[in-house]
């Protein structure tokens, strides 16, 4: 089950970081520049210039923001709110005693951690992180070759042809699809991580990364494969995970173009299950639905 955060998290958050920084939003949004996140909300200037609105702004439920980011690909929430959490000046806010026009500064703290907690996030005061561990989605007695769902319409309608394939004993035609279906999500994951525009700005460094401009067309896996273990580092806690996947999809994507393409073999049900595809597959399923947010 992804990360789900109740939209209050967000005013919380916006609240208690202005509050901290004396209502300084360019503070705010350089640290959500620091994740390549590109906020500019003009009406803050307005709001926040003056001390009536700054004041009506703190005591009033403004959901732009919190609106903004659950547009955000979920991977970048908890580091940004790490930001946040572990902030000496915003953890001294439970004995705030300032008030905006009543609302109590000191309950907004506890209150934003009982809705991270809620969502299942671990708060390790120590290591000063936040941690969520994605709970595996309930076995069901499927029948399917690959179960479960990536929860994007394209690519569970490849999925669900790869199962009827497998099914009817279109051995070439399961391989040739569980290859799509990889191809889709490297290509889906490298362009939400490394986005081609950082700041309303063109990034050519993050685009050739994926696309090859020259050719008007996405690079060919092997070499989306290549760039993304050359940046398994961007990818934080789930290098490993990231690593593992390539060492498994690579020898998969050459074998399967040789089937395709060349007078080689005729796959059966034993040799197809040697590749590991539904491990193969579920591991892709599970960093689709972590970075790409569907």
């Amino acid at each position: 089950m992804a990360l789900t955060l109740n939209k209050r998290v967000w005013v919380l958050a916006e609240r208690l970081f202005l509050h901290c920084h004396d209502c300084d939003y360019g503070e705010l949004l350089n640290l959500l520049k620091r994740f390549d996140i590109d906020y500019e909300e003009n009406e803050y200037e307005n709001l926040l210039k003056l001390t009536g609105p700054r004041y009506t702004f703190m005591s009033e439920e403004n959901y732009a923001f919190a609106n903004f980011m659950e547009l955000i690909a979920t991977y970048k929430y908890l580091p940004l709110l790490e930001g946040i959490v572990f902030d000496e000046c915003v953890k001294r806010t439970r004995s705030d005693k300032w008030n905006y026009y009543g609302e109590d500064i000191k309950y907004w703290y506890p209150s934003l951690l009982d809705l991270i907690k809620l969502a299942g996030v671990i708060i390790d005061r120590k290591k000063k992180r936040l941690i969520f561990e994605e709970e595996e989605e309930k076995s069901t007695e499927s029948t399917d070759f690959v179960s479960g769902q990536f929860g994007d319409n394209f690519i569970d309608y490849i999925l669900k042809e790869l199962n009827e394939s497998f099914k009817s004993n279109l051995m070439l035609s399961t391989m040739f699809l569980a290859r799509k279906i990889l191809e889709v999500v490297c290509i889906r994951i490298m362009e939400v991580v490394f986005p081609k525009l950082v700041n309303k700005k063109y990034t050519k460094k993050n685009h050739s990364l994926w696309y090859d401009k020259g050719r008007g067309k996405y690079h060919n896996l092997g070499n989306i494969l290549d760039n993304m273990k050359s940046k398994a580092s961007k990818f934080h806690e789930d290098k490993d995970i990231i690593l593992e996947f390539i060492s498994l999809v690579k020898p998969f994507k050459k074998e399967t173009n040789t089937c395709v393409h060349s007078d080689y073999m005729i796959p059966n049900e034993p040799y197809i299950k040697q590749w590991k595809i539904p491990y193969i597959v579920n591991v892709a399923r599970r960093l689709f639905r972590k970075y790409c947010n569907p």
